[in-house]
C-alpha cells in the first residue's frame, strides 16, 4: 500500500485543491512546493485556502493509511495555529464500486482539527461522513474567466 500512497500523493493534493474550492469556498489556493531535492509546506500543510473573509483553512492531504494520518496529526498539533484558522487532514482512500468491480471509487476521509471554546486548544474531530471524490478532481483546477 506504502506504492500506492505515494503513487497517489500528487493526485491527492490537486483533488484537495478542489475540495478547497468547492467545500470550504475559497477563492485562492496554492499548494506546497515539491522538488526533487527539497519540499517546503505551508505550516505543515500542502495546501492553504483563502475564503471570502479573509480567513484561512491550511490542509493537509495523505494517500496514506492509519500511520501516515498519525504522524501528519503529531506534525501539525505542534504548530500554534490562531483561532480563525481551520485546519483538516484529508485521508484519500480508494474503495472499489460495488456496481462495477472493475471501476474504483474515492472519498476523503476528513479529520478537523477544531477549537475547544475560545482558548488556543484544539482536539481532533474526524468527520462521520466521507466526502466523495469525483473523477474531474484528479485534473488541474482552471480558473474560469
Amino acid at each position: 500500500m506504502k506504492k500506492n500512497a505515494k503513487r497517489m500523493r500528487g493526485l491527492a493534493e490537486i483533488a484537495t485543491v478542489h475540495y478547497a474550492r468547492e467545500i470550504h469556498g475559497c477563492i485562492v489556493t496554492r499548494r506546497a512546493v515539491r522538488t526533487k531535492w527539497q519540499a517546503v509546506d505551508f505550516f505543515g500543510s500542502d495546501i492553504v485556502g483563502k475564503k471570502s473573509d479573509g480567513s484561512h483553512i491550511y490542509i493537509q492531504t495523505t494517500a496514506g493509511q492509519y500511520a501516515a494520518v498519525t504522524a501528519r496529526r503529531r506534525k501539525l498539533e505542534k504548530i500554534p495555529w490562531h483561532p480563525t484558522d481551520t485546519v483538516e487532514l484529508l485521508q484519500l482512500i480508494q474503495t472499489i464500486d460495488p456496481a462495477n468491480a472493475r471501476k474504483k471509487l474515492w472519498f476523503f476521509r476528513v479529520h478537523c482539527y477544531k477549537r475547544l471554546g475560545t482558548l488556543y486548544l484544539r482536539q481532533w474531530h474526524t468527520e462521520e461522513k466521507a466526502v466523495p471524490v469525483p473523477r474531474e478532481w484528479f485534473k488541474a483546477w482552471k480558473e474560469l474567466g
